[in-house]
Formats: structure tokens, C-alpha cells, sequence
């Protein structure tokens, strides 16, 4: 008699498939845990940027008076900078962090292309009253957004900008801060 052997194999019984899935699950469920313990829960900050050369290099070459806070206040981080000598004018360029990084406010200045340079920066924003600071007046501008910046704006030789993530009232005492 010719017996016949029967063979599971394309035929996955119950177990295999169970045993399939679990195998799978534990794959899985290592690979979140190594991702988990590698990544950072906390972001992490930019590092802080040392702009007073900067600073000094431009105040002694630009035609205008190059502005920064003086003093910084305690808990603000400088995270950028940049200033460029270009044809279409001098550009100043500086950003805090502050509140631990959960807000920004930035300073720029240029002496050329004015118009061109705000709309280009300033392009979503949209007037939104004045400021006196100081006897200055400075435009307020607000920019459409879900979570807005804001923007005090001058123009007195070169085009200065004072934006960020802050109220109005915040940006103003950093305007008082700058010389």
C-alpha cells in the first residue's frame, strides 16, 4: 500500500500564525523602544552665538547706527547673526530666543532697497496700529497667521525691523534696549 505524507508547509496552521504575528509584535515593539531611549524628548535649543564682533565690524563700517540690545537681558539666548555688505545695500541681521526658547524676537536693519527689502520680509503682514517709543514713532504691523508674529517698523536712514513671537508691548521694551 502506498501511503501519501501530508505536509503543512503552504498550509499555516493556527500556531504558526500566532507565533508569526508575535514575533512581528516583538520586532516591532523593539524597535520603539530603541527609538524611545535614543531620541531626545526635549528639543533642543540652538546654540547661543557670540555677535559682538559682528557687532563691532559693522558699527565701524555701515552708514547708519547698527543697533543691539544693551544690556541683553537675563535668559535671552543670541542664536543669530548674519550682516553682509552687498551693492543693494548693508544688511544687519540678529535673533534672541527667549522665554527658554519658547519665543523669538529679531532685529534687522538695511540702508538699501528699502521698499524692496520690507515688502520682501514683511510680505503677510498687515498694519495694525502705532507705537510712540521713546518719542519715535514706529509702525505696528501683524502678520497673517494662525499663530501671528509681530512687527515694529521704522524707517530713518535705514529700514529697521523689530519682529517676533511676542506681544507688542514686549517688542517695545526690546526697542528701549537698543543702542
Amino acid at each position: 500500500m502506498l501511503s501519501v505524507a501530508t505536509s503543512t508547509r503552504g498550509n499555516p496552521s493556527l500556531g504558526d500564525i500566532l507565533r508569526s504575528v508575535g514575533v512581528l509584535a516583538g520586532v516591532i515593539a523593539a524597535i520603539a523602544i530603541v527609538f524611545n531611549v535614543l531620541n531626545d524628548p526635549e528639543p533642543r535649543l540652538p546654540d547661543p552665538v557670540d555677535y559682538q564682533q559682528a557687532l563691532t565690524v559693522a558699527r565701524e563700517e555701515y552708514a547708519y547706527p547698527v543697533l543691539a540690545p544693551e544690556p541683553v537681558p537675563d535668559g535671552w539666548r543670541a542664536t543669530s547673526v548674519d550682516f553682509a555688505q552687498e551693492e543693494s545695500g548693508d544688511r544687519w541681521r540678529l535673533g534672541f530666543l527667549i522665554d527658554e526658547g519658547e519665543a523669538f524676537v529679531g532685529l534687522e536693519q538695511t540702508d538699501g532697497e528699502i521698499e524692496s527689502y520690507r515688502d520682501e520680509r514683511l510680505e503677510d503682514f498687515a498694519p495694525d496700529g502705532e507705537s510712540t517709543i521713546d518719542g519715535v514713532t514706529w509702525e505696528r504691523l501683524l502678520e497673517d497667521d494662525d499663530a501671528p508674529d509681530r512687527a515694529l517698523v521704522r524707517v530713518d536712514g535705514a529700514l529697521t525691523i523689530v519682529r517676533g513671537t511676542v506681544s507688542y508691548e514686549e517688542l517695545e521694551a526690546f526697542v528701549r534696549l537698543l543702542r
